[in-house]
C-alpha cells in the first residue's frame, strides 16, 4: 500500500505540467492524505501558488502555513495580486517574517534568506548545544550550521553541526566555532553571492 501511494505521488509530479488546473486539483485531492503535504512541498513556487488558489478556501490556510517563511515569500511573489490575502492566511509571527523578506528583491540576499536559524550561546557546552539543536529541529528548516550570538544578539561566529558532533563534549561552543565570517548586504544580488561562495570554496 505504501509503495502504491508513493508511486501515485511520483506519477502525479511527472504529469503535473501537462494537466489542466481543474485536473490538478482533482488529482491532488485524490492522493492519500499522508502524501499530500510532501507532494505540495515538492512543487516549485509557481505551481504551489496556482494549486493553493485553486483549493477550497478552508484548505488554503493549511498549505500556506506548511511553508517555511522564505518559501511562503516565493509563493506570494508568484501571486502579487493576492499578496495581502495570502499574507492573512499566515500566523502573525510568520507574516512578519515574510513581510520582511518581501521588502527585498526576490533575487537579492534578503529575499533568499530564511529568517529562522539556529542560535547558540558561546559559553554553552558542546553537550548543551547539541541538546538545544535537537529541540530546534521543528522550528528551523535545516540545520547545517548554528550561529553563535552574544546577549545583544551580535554575531560572534559560526559552527558546523559536524564539528559540534565530533568535538570534545566538555568544550564550549566558543572553542569550536569559527570567527572567519563572510557577510553580504541584504541587497546583494544572487549572482554576486554565488561568486563569493565559489571564491571561498563553499
Amino acid at each position: 500500500m505504501i509503495g502504491h501511494s508513493l508511486s501515485a505521488a511520483d506519477e502525479l509530479l511527472d504529469v503535473w505540467p501537462t494537466l489542466r488546473r481543474s485536473q490538478r486539483v482533482d488529482r491532488f485531492e485524490a492522493l492519500p492524505r499522508d502524501q499530500m503535504d510532501n507532494f505540495f512541498l515538492a512543487l516549485d513556487a509557481r505551481s504551489q501558488s496556482r494549486l493553493l488558489l485553486s483549493l477550497p478556501e478552508g484548505e488554503r490556510r493549511l498549505y500556506m502555513r506548511l511553508l517555511a517563511p522564505d518559501d511562503a515569500a516565493d509563493v506570494i511573489q508568484e501571486s502579487k495580486a493576492k499578496r495581502q490575502y495570502l499574507l492573512d492566511l499566515l500566523d502573525d509571527k510568520t507574516m512578519n517574517e515574510v513581510k520582511a523578506l518581501l521588502a527585498f528583491r526576490e533575487d537579492s540576499a534578503g529575499g533568499l534568506m530564511n529568517p529562522r536559524f539556529a542560535r547558540l550561546r558561546p559559553d554553552a557546552s558542546i553537550d548543551e548545544a547539541i541538546s538545544y539543536l535537537r529541540q530546534q529541529l521543528g522550528h528551523v528548516e535545516t540545520i547545517h550550521y548554528a550561529y553563535v550570538l552574544d546577549e545583544n544578539q551580535t554575531l560572534l561566529g559560526v559552527v558546523a553541526l559536524k564539528d559540534l558532533v565530533s568535538a570534545d563534549p566538555t568544550k564550549t561552543v566558543k572553542a569550536v566555532m569559527t570567527t572567519k565570517i563572510y557577510s553580504v548586504s541584504p541587497n546583494t544580488d544572487q549572482n554576486e553571492i554565488a561568486h563569493l561562495l565559489t571564491e571561498h570554496g563553499h
